[in-house]
Formats: structure tokens, sequence, C-alpha cells
């Protein structure tokens, strides 16, 4: 018998075109989706089963078993993440996503925002084949977004995402996935800024802090890890005569947190902490330049404008150690900002549309 080999899979999925009604389905082709590259993705459907085991039916064992409900689970993670998975992913969770042109040239910048608490979040089509089975899987919605590297690593991308339950076999031919490079975590600068001096720069201005006044704190040579999540906190909803699968997905109340791990150099931070200052961060990755004579940069900058930490950033280490601490940040609104503002910069024109 010659076995499957785990290799040899596709998954495509439409970050580019967003579903015009919940659960439609996006027809995926080169101007709707991309196949994906460099990922690791699991797949389960997790249906509700009933079966007679606790009703009356003459046999010890029961007789009968049925699908009730029908669902789908995915978790996408890519170890060394692409721009172009950053932007549709993000985008994807986030809800919000403004893209603009450098001039006429290929180049894009994405301003990816949580979207209105009035507004539903979008939802995509992703196909996947393994073992030479392939499915389509319609009302995908992100679920949440995990952006986490640690020194002269890469950045990683983690997101989860809930489906219909909708599925149906497909022969869908495999798109062509973009070309880009990762995002080197030693090309991101990270800024701390409190206070007062806490300004906000909208749009940013890539390769530049955007979040001080004065001058913030420079974090990059102190940083050992760090750790963003973004949560929407889903509830799929059956209703009644949908069939077997989710009428819609909705969000409850949505979250965010930071976490940062760093050589330690005074109680500045612990001042921060004992204060309950409110703080922006600011991480700042640029890669190569993407259009010959133009000026934006394959990166990305995540911009958390009003946080607080929440527990206190005490010092540690062993005694073969370097001296370090933890940052830990709950995220709040500021008023004025969007909560969390993620940019992305690279060739494709536009997400979610």
């Amino acid at each position: 018998m010659i076995t499957k080999k785990g290799w040899d899979r596709l998954t495509m999925m439409s970050l580019f075109s967003k579903e015009a009604t919940y659960n439609a389905g996006v027809v995926l082709a080169a101007g709707t989706g991309t196949a994906m590259t460099g990922y690791e993705l699991d797949v389960t459907w997790p249906d509700k089963i009933g079966n007679d085991k606790e009703e009356l039916t003459a046999k010890e064992f029961g007789y009968d078993q049925q699908i009730m409900a029908q669902a789908v689970k995915l978790v996408y993670r890519e170890a060394k993440c692409k721009p172009n998975t950053l932007a549709g992913l993000g985008a994807l969770v986030l809800g919000s996503c403004a893209s603009t042109q450098d001039g006429a040239l290929t180049a894009y910048k994405h301003y990816i925002t949580p979207i209105a608490a009035s507004s539903a979040i979008p939802s995509i089509t992703v196909e996947d084949k393994i073992g030479g089975v392939q499915y389509k899987y319609d009302g995908v919605k992100g679920e949440s977004l995990k952006l986490s590297g640690t020194a002269g690593g890469t950045l990683a991308l983690d997101c989860e995402m809930i489906g219909s339950g909708t599925r149906t076999a497909s022969a869908t031919a495999a798109l062509t996935p973009l070309t880009e490079s990762y995002m080197i975590l030693s090309n991101c600068k990270v800024w701390m800024e409190n206070g007062s001096n806490v300004s906000i720069t909208t749009p940013a201005t890539q390769d530049a802090e955007n979040i001080s006044s004065a001058t913030p704190e420079d974090l990059k040579a102190r940083m050992q890890s760090f750790e963003f999540q973004f949560k929407n906190n889903l509830r799929g909803q059956y209703g009644f005569g949908g069939g077997l699968v989710y009428q819609d997905i909705d969000r409850v109340r949505r979250g965010a947190e930071l976490k940062l791990s760093m050589l330690f150099d005074s109680t500045t931070e612990l001042g921060f902490f004992t204060a309950q200052d409110a703080l922006a961060v600011e991480f700042d990755l640029k890669g190569a330049l993407i259009a010959v004579t133009g000026t934006m940069y394959y990166g990305m900058q995540l911009i958390i404008p009003r946080c607080k930490l929440r527990e206190a950033p005490v010092p540690k280490g062993g005694p073969n150690d370097e001296v370090s601490c933890d940052l830990e940040y709950e995220v709040f609104e500021n008023g004025t900002d969007p909560a969390v503002q993620l940019y992305v910069y690279n060739a494709q024109a536009a997400y979610m549309a």
C-alpha cells in the first residue's frame, strides 16, 4: 500500500474577498484568495452527536446515533509569519481594513483595526486538501489572533477560526501563493511611552515611533520575547430552521492583551505599575523595499494606544542569568483611537474587500 503523505497538502483562503452574505461562500480564484505556504493547520469537526443511550430501547447498549449539529474549527499557525498572512488573518479577526497605495506603485499599506461594535466581523471561505480529500468550508470567522516571537527569531502567528459547519467536497484547482520573506524580529523596533507624553500619530509613519510627543523608552535592545493576543469570543447561532449549521457567528465582549519579557534595566517599569500609568506601546518591523522608487517596505506596525501593567514587573534571575522582568499589559480604550492598530505593508492591493 502506498500511504498518503502529510506534506502533500493544499490550503487556500479567500483572504482578499469576504463573503457578501454569511455562509454564502466565496469562489476561490486568483482575485479572491491565495494558497498558503509554510504553515501548520489543524482542522476538526466538533459536531454535536445525539444517541438513545438515555432512553428506553430494550437494548442495553442503545441502538442509534445521529449528528444533531455540525461544526468546523481551524487552528492555523505560521512559525515564520509573512506579511500576506498577517494582513489577511489580521483583517479577518479584527474586522476592519483600509488600504492605501504607494503612489502608482504595486505597494500598499493596510490599516487594520477592530471593527465598530455595531458591525459584524467578516467571514471567508477556506479550502483544505489532505490525503487526497479536499473540502470547502464556508462561513469561517476569526476567533483569535496571536503574534509572538523571541529575540533572534521570526514573528510567529497563530489564528483560531470557526466555520459555520458547512463542508462540501471540492475540486478547486490550486492557487499560486504570494512570494514574501519572513518577518524577522531583528528588524523590529519597540517603544513605550507613558502619561501625558502619549500622543498617537494617525496614520502612522513606517520606521518611526508614532506614540510620543517627547522621547519614548526605546526597548529594542532589552527585548527578549513578546506575545500579543486579540480575542473575539465568538458564539455560534444555530437558531431554528437553518439546518445543521450555524446561521451566524457573533461575538460577545472582545479583548486584547500584551506580554513582554525583557532585560531589567531600572525601576522605571515598576514605577509605571505602582502609579498605574496609562502606557502606549509600539512595534515597528521594517523589511525590504516593496517597489523600486517607492517609500513602503515589507513589514508591520502594531500600536497599542492605551494599556496598563496588571502585574508588578519585579526583576528575576538566577546566579548564572541576566536579570530580566516580565511585563503584562491589559489593553484599554483611550476614547479617541482604536484600541489596537495594526499596519501591514506588502504588494497585495486589498483584504476582506
